[in-house]
């Protein structure tokens, strides 16, 4: 019988003090035992096998196994049989590299190890400095894996569910084209404006959560605490914008279709006022501008509130973006026939009204470049006036260039198809 060795044993001196676990699985005793021998000889810990059942028991049982060294050629379950189900069960959590032997080698044997992800294919008679270097190579390779997989865990624990949200506005993407490349939709925008303006949105926070993701992937052993905190705080940003990106999208989709709804209630509108104050305290604080608010009517309006307020907050987001740093929004609300009268006023540049007009479609904005001083989806107002004709309230604007812009939404005493029971 052939040795399975052709030399004497090096010392084992390698790049890592980390050493590979090697499972060796061969059916000829002698030459299982001769591998065995060599590794335990050098420090290795090592599992010696004859068959695939009992491999697979050993790796099932032991994680720390990395590197598992097969003959082809075995009754019952073949090498590569088994090289497939190890590597498939362990994943990449607890990933295995396989090295493949045989003693009588052929092309279609290299090339089914390969197939199979196989890291190496060696021949019968084995040298000690060949397979050394194996092993190394095999073992580094599974530990990078197996470290890649952790590095992967914990950035989804940072970003939570980023990846889910850029699945979910892929569709809801998709869904709008769609329906805004409909001849019933054809002058809400277009499908070009949709398509520029998406993908500037979304590229916006993609790039840093992508870039920084990556640094952290491939500098995680040197990047300080601190900075590591920063760098997902960035993360954190990128994924909040694009979860209300994805939640704005949503919204409008539902509105397109029709599958919006509106559950009528009694509302107090100075309620209304006050969620206001409250919700965009620290917006504006953020960009130097305040919110004047005034209520002029103590009337209660049956209306769908949480709808009501959806209006009020497109309004308010988009005076704040386009009024100057350290401007004065102003938020009233006054009786008014048979109901009330919700205002929101910028000083912010104003619009013509050819450009109010423009401002009314889907993703479109009066400055359609991607140097635009006001980034947006450009769905704040086509949402706004969708929604308030959802509740039955009717939405004007008046702006003119320079002198800013006043949106007034009237709400009914009753707003809606039926009157409340």
């Amino acid at each position: 019988m052939t040795n399975a060795l052709d030399s004497s044993p090096p010392s084992w001196t390698g790049a890592t003090d980390i050493k590979p676990h090697v499972l060796v699985v061969d059916d000829e005793p002698v030459i299982r035992e001769e591998i065995a021998e060599f590794l335990q000889l050098q420090g290795i810990r090592t599992e010696a096998v004859s068959n695939g059942e009992a491999a697979l028991e050993h790796l099932d049982a032991d994680p720390s196994i990395d590197v598992m060294l097969s003959d082809i050629r075995m009754p019952g379950m073949d090498g590569l049989t088994l090289a497939k189900k190890a590597i498939d069960r362990r994943g990449e959590q607890h990933a295995i590299e396989v090295v493949m032997l045989t003693g009588h080698a052929t092309v279609n044997d290299a090339a089914a190890s390969a197939r199979l992800r196989a890291i190496d294919f060696m021949v019968k008679p084995l040298s000690f400095t060949t397979l050394k270097a194996t092993l190394l190579h095999a073992h580094e390779s599974a530990r990078s894996r197996r470290e890649k997989w952790l590095q992967s865990r914990a950035l989804e624990a940072v970003y939570g569910d980023t990846v889910k949200q850029v699945g979910d506005l892929q569709s809801l993407v998709s869904e709008l084209r769609e329906a805004l490349t409909e001849p019933r939709h054809a002058d809400d925008g277009g499908r070009s404006a949709f398509l520029a303006v998406v993908n500037h949105e979304l590229r916006t926070p993609l790039v840093p959560i992508i870039g920084l993701a990556e640094l952290i992937e491939d500098e995680s052993e040197s990047i300080d605490p601190k900075e590591l905190r920063s760098l997902a705080h960035e993360i954190r940003l990128g994924g909040e914008r694009l979860e209300r990106a994805m939640s704005r999208i949503t919204t409008l989709a539902d509105l397109i279709a029709g599958r919006a709804t509106a559950h009528h209630a009694a509302c107090r509108p100075n309620r209304v006022v006050h969620t206001m104050q409250r919700l965009f305290a620290a917006p504006l604080a953020e960009r130097g501008q305040t919110l004047d608010t005034m209520v002029e009517t103590g009337r209660t309006v049956a209306t769908d509130s949480a709808r009501l307020q959806q209006v009020l907050e497109e309004l308010l987001d988009n005076a704040s973006r386009f009024a100057p740093r350290g401007a004065a929004i102003t938020l009233s609300v006054k009786d008014d026939g048979d109901g009330v009268t919700f205002r929101v006023a910028d000083t912010g540049p104003g619009m013509s009204p050819a450009e109010v007009e423009l401002a009314g479609r889907v993703f479109q904005q009066i400055d359609m470049s991607t140097t635009r001083r006001v980034d947006g989806l450009g769905i704040g107002l086509p949402i706004a006036m969708r929604v308030a004709a959802l509740i039955g309230a009717t939405l004007t604007i008046a702006s003119e260039p320079g002198r800013g812009t006043t949106v007034s939404l009237h709400v009914p005493a009753y707003s809606g198809p039926a009157k409340p029971p």
